[in-house]
This record gives structure tokens, sequence and C-alpha cells, in this order.
């Protein structure tokens, strides 16, 4: 981990804003922003996303709603990795006012169809109006995407977490909410489907990025409040 936050330093010296951060990564502009690309940082081989890459995003190149990757570095034995991917939208600006459409519910919606307690049917009737920009190559893509989300998902909801004799870090938890999924020019991307069961007991990266007193890190910190 320590190893982690040593990239993290010097990938910020090199003058990358922090623009994003989690439990597991951190999120650096490279570059210009007009180059919308960016760098992610992970404090573990562990996280999942590592496995949404490897199992989904691999096989999905042509999906419109899965992030594009670039190059992925891991470093089993210093437990990280770097990946090197497109900047997204954090809202659809097409319809951020539009007050029929909030990212909050759709997030929640997305959820419930990779669940199985929303049907597509459902689905495509509440998005109806919004199809065209959030599905612009149809939304059989996006549900192509989901259903490859539900096969590779062990445990959907916290009441179905169970005693196994699996590692918890290796658990793929279902972890959908509005701060993993954005936007690309208004299509929808599934960024980051997964947590693991021991999410609440890891180090988080943004924690240690709030206290962190590195200069460096201090001066390129950049996230929103």
């Amino acid at each position: 981990m320590a190893a982690a936050y040593k990239v993290l330093k010097n990938t910020a010296r090199a003058g990358n804003a922090i623009i994003g951060a989690g439990v597991y990564s951190a999120v650096l502009q490279q570059g210009e922003a007009h180059e919308c690309k960016v760098i992610k940082i992970a404090n573990t081989t562990f996280d999942p996303w590592l496995d949404y890459y490897n199992n989904i995003i691999s096989s999905h190149l042509k999906n419109a709603h899965v992030p594009q990757v670039t190059k992925v570095y891991v470093d089993e034995e210093n437990n990280y990795y770097v990946a090197n991917m497109e900047e997204l939208d954090k809202e659809c600006w097409d319809l951020y006012e539009d007050w029929d459409f909030d990212k909050y519910d759709f997030a929640v919606d997305i959820s419930n169809l990779i669940i199985g307690k929303m049907i597509q049917s459902e689905f495509v009737e509440t998005y109806e109006e919004f199809q065209d920009i959030l599905f612009p190559s149809g939304i059989e893509e996006f549900f192509q995407l989901c259903d490859a989300i539900t096969d590779e998902t062990d445990v959907m909801t916290s009441d179905d977490e169970y005693e196994n004799c699996l590692d918890p870090r290796l658990v793929r938890k279902l972890d959908i909410h509005a701060s993993n999924i954005m936007f690309r020019r208004g299509a929808v991307v599934i960024t980051d489907p997964w947590c693991n069961l021991d999410v609440d007991d890891h180090p988080s990266m943004d924690g240690y990025i709030e206290d962190v007193t590195d200069k460096h890190i201090i001066k390129n910190y950049q996230i929103d409040c």
C-alpha cells in the first residue's frame, strides 16, 4: 500500500491534478484538461475494478457503456495498480437542467435492473424520453453490459452476504450508485460496479489524501467540495 501512495505523490508532483478519490483509488488528470485523459492509481490489487477490466471491459470494448482503458499496470508484489483511461463527465450535461431526470434515481434503477428488482420493459418505459442521449447505440447494448455484470456478481445486496470459505477481498458485491456511473457526451458509462466484502475495513485512498501533509498532493488536490 505504501508503494501506491508513493506513486500517487510522484504523479501529483509531476503536475497531475487529483480530480477524484474513493476507497480503493484516486484519479488524476493526465496532461491538459482538453486531452480528456486520466490516471487511476489504486492502493490494492484486490480492487474488484481489475475484475471488471479483465472480465467485462476487455470483452466489451465496443460497448458504449464501458470506460475506454488504454493501459493497465499491475504490481502484485507491491499491491497496487495504475490504469490510463478516458476522462468522463460526472453529470449528463445534456440533461442537467431537465427536472425529469435525476442521476441518483437513475443509478438506483440501474442497480435494481442488475439485481432483478426492475424488469427491462419497466426500465425502457422509465427512460424512453432520454434514450437517444443516454443510450446512443441502442438500449440493448446497455442491457448486454448489465447482464454481464449480473453474471459476474457474487453478492447482489447486503442481505445476501454470507459466510463462506472465500477471502472477503475476492467476493464481488454489487456497488452501483451515483458516484459509480458517469457520462461520455451524454451516454451513461458504468465505471466501477463492484466493491468487495472487506470494503469497510480497507484503508481508503480518499482518507489518505485528505489527511496527508505532502505539499504536492495538497497543491494538486482539486476535488470539488
